[in-house]
């Protein structure tokens, strides 16, 4: 088999009388919603065979059923029957259209979706971030206040400035009672002891110190030249009361490195301005991590402690410094809640890779708190929820998508098929009119088109044939004006020759015309023939009448190119008008007359022969009833070829812009003028 993709063949053996097979057939309908499959019943008392045939041209004369051939079920009702390709099919490109309409909204709204959903969990996230950031900011800044608070009152403290102004001798009063102040401070915060490493105050002398929470295991001796002489006292020192810019290992360490963040405090006169000590502090980091640890959600997060532009990652309970530091990409501060709130895209130079990085200042300046969010979590939760949402879409869409080519279908595709069906009845002879066609749509506009158009092919149909029938009563009332030529012949010619014999020249002139004029009337079946022929018979017919006449009529030719006589013109299409002209425009005048041809031919190339007399003339009236009717009158053979038969022989010969037209004025003149396609070339004639 071939010329076929696919080819599906159901087999019943129950026949197609009872239920069941019904039933069969019923499920297997399905397959005739596509329009390349076709259905073909066969014989009743052979199993029920239905083939459905898709993508192929012809159905084959021989189909094989389980080994054996059944050429007399396929060849019943035919064979040769063209199946149409499934996407050439009105409803395959409704379907193509209904896809990609749906397809197109997909992506874009899919497109705003993800758009959408990628800005908000992004801000989302940020704010939440944010949010954080802010509980963490308000729990480090706690810790820090209580250490300042700590400092604000050694500072305020009369026992400590008369330690600071003293000779700081050491076991001296004013060194117990500014010990045991500063002892009962400790004790009475409980937090501090996880606060403060160490705290030293100096006194103006700088002999002796006090120094309180002494850190266990400190193996070197703290003293004031120690404090003194740390490489950052000066830096300190030029920035008193402010925090480092950076986290420093204890000095006094040796065993382990303890990281703390110094700082330095004046201790000032109490009654004058002036200097008379130091408060050095020894701040531990847990100030930051034990917030920062109570704040962790989740192990993805990444935060951060910034002291100036140095940044330290918190991990493991520790703030790690970072070398590399971040590369700031884009700024993204306008998405944030708070004024306060900075938001960077930036570069890890150590990790190689791009964070979110959400910031948030501390009480204390220079000091803040930063957490970066990952972007590729950051994109993978947005895929996720992108993913839910596509779904979600496509699933509506395709529902949405089948409704609409369902709709669709029935709308165009049902009427286009009965459209079909009325196309192949007129195209069967049947050209009825058939309403159900007639919908309220355009498609029902092209219905009441196709049924009209059936009614004026049937309407054209029957005019043809009552033309034709009116075109053969012509030729018949035609050949019943001819006489037998072979009696009228020999009894001319007996007439002519008496004539001659008796010196009688008129008598035989006369018989010579009318014997040419009959001879011309009888000779073959020729309807068209030269305008020069038409002259010649004119020009016999006037010789018989001119003796009848006695020579008180004229007749005259203008003929304005001699190529014009070879027009083709319908035989004996002068003559009557001719006769008209004598009979009844000349002859009831009572005296002379003259009767002009011209020949001429317009800017369309179409011929026009005018043919006048300057006889009685006629109203209008009775000029236009000549061509409704035959009103010719006279008692030769010719009086049942009148003006209205011409007329209407030339119209149904040339078509209706051709023919006569009558122009007349009473007492003066008539002209009938004759219009002619020009159709150059001698007709060849019997």
């Amino acid at each position: 088999m071939k010329n076929f993709n696919f080819l599906f063949i159901i087999i019943s053996p129950f026949g197609i009388q009872g239920k069941k097979d019904v039933l069969f057939l019923k499920n297997m309908s399905f397959l005739s919603l596509f329009p390349t499959f076709r259905t073909f019943p066969f014989h009743p008392n052979v199993p029920y065979v239905r083939i459905y045939a898709m993508g192929g041209q012809t159905i084959p004369p021989k189909m094989q059923f389980g080994g054996q051939y059944h050429p007399q079920v396929i060849q019943r009702k035919g064979v040769n029957i063209p199946v149409k390709k499934f996407f050439h099919t009105i409803r395959a490109r409704i379907l193509l259209c209904t896809i990609s309409m749906i397809l197109l909204i997909s992506i874009i709204i899919t497109a705003v979706s993800y758009f959408i959903v990628s800005y908000n969990l992004r801000q989302n996230m940020i704010q939440t971030s944010e949010i954080r950031l802010s509980f963490l900011c308000s729990s480090i800044d706690s810790n820090i206040n209580n250490v300042k608070g700590f400092i604000d009152s050694c500072q305020k403290s009369n026992k400590i400035s008369k330690f600071a102004m003293g000779e700081n001798v050491p076991n001296s009063l004013a060194k117990r009672e500014a010990h045991d102040f500063i002892t009962e401070i400790y004790a009475s915060n409980s937090s501090l002891s996880s606060q403060i490493i160490r705290a030293v105050i100096i006194g103006k002398s700088r002999k002796d110190i006090i120094q309180v929470v002494e850190a266990v295991n400190s193996n070197i001796a703290v003293s004031s030249e120690a404090v003194l002489s740390l490489p950052y006292f000066g830096t300190l020192y030029e920035n008193t009361g402010e925090i480092a810019t950076e986290i420093l290992p204890d000095p006094f360490f040796t065993t382990k490195t303890l990281p703390v963040i110094p700082m330095l405090h004046t201790i000032q006169h109490p009654y004058r301005a002036g200097e008379i000590g130091y408060i050095f502090t020894e701040m531990s980091t847990s100030v930051i991590t034990s917030p920062m640890r109570d704040a962790l959600s989740d192990t993805d997060d990444r935060l951060y402690f910034r002291i100036g532009d140095s940044f330290y990652r918190y991990a493991e309970q520790n703030l790690l410094l970072c070398e590399n530091g971040f590369e700031p990409l884009e700024n993204l501060s306008n998405i944030a809640l708070s004024r306060d709130t900075e938001i960077q895209k930036v570069f890890d130079r150590e990790e190689q890779k791009t964070y979110l990085m959400v910031t948030r200042p501390l009480g204390t300046r220079n000091l803040y708190v930063a957490e970066c969010l990952d972007e590729h979590t950051l994109s993978r939760d947005i895929f996720s929820t992108f993913l839910i949402v596509t779904v979600v879409i496509l699933t509506a869409s395709a529902f949405l998508g089948i409704l609409l080519f369902c709709y669709l279908s029935k709308t165009v595709n049902v009427p286009v098929r009965q459209l079909q069906v009325r196309m192949k009845r007129i195209a069967g002879g049947d050209f009825s009119r058939d309403p159900s066609t007639e919908w309220e749509h355009e498609l029902g506009d092209i219905g009441k088109n196709i049924n009209d158009l059936s009614e004026n092919v049937l309407s054209l149909m029957n005019q043809r044939i009552e033309a034709e029938r009116q075109k053969k009563d012509y030729e018949y009332r035609m050949l019943q004006s001819q006489i037998n030529p072979h009696f009228l012949y020999n009894t001319l010619n007996s007439i002519k020759w008496m004539a001659t014999i008796q010196n009688a020249t008129g008598i035989a002139e006369m018989t010579t015309a009318l014997s040419r004029l009959l001879k011309d009337i009888s000779k073959g079946t020729t309807n068209l023939v030269p305008i020069s022929h038409e002259i010649s018979l004119i020009k016999d017919y006037f010789t018989i009448q001119q003796y009848r006449y006695g020579g008180t009529i004229t007749l005259s030719f203008d003929i304005e190119d001699e190529a014009l006589t070879g027009c083709r013109i319908l035989k004996f299409t002068l003559q009557p008008i001719v006769e008209n002209a004598i009979f009844h425009g000349i002859e009831p005048k009572g005296n002379t007359g003259a009767i002009t041809i011209h020949i001429y031919q317009d800017e369309h190339t179409d011929v026009h022969i005018d043919v006048t007399d300057d006889g009685i003339g006629m109203e209008d009236e009775v000029a236009a009833h000549l061509l409704d009717s035959d009103s010719s009158a006279g008692s030769s053979f010719f009086k049942e070829i009148g003006v209205s038969n011409v007329h209407k022989r030339l119209q149904y010969e040339f078509g209706s812009a051709y023919g006569l037209h009558i122009a007349s004025k009473t007492g003066e003149f008539t002209t009938v003028s004759i219009l002619l396609p020009f159709q150059a070339g001698e007709v060849a004639h019997d």
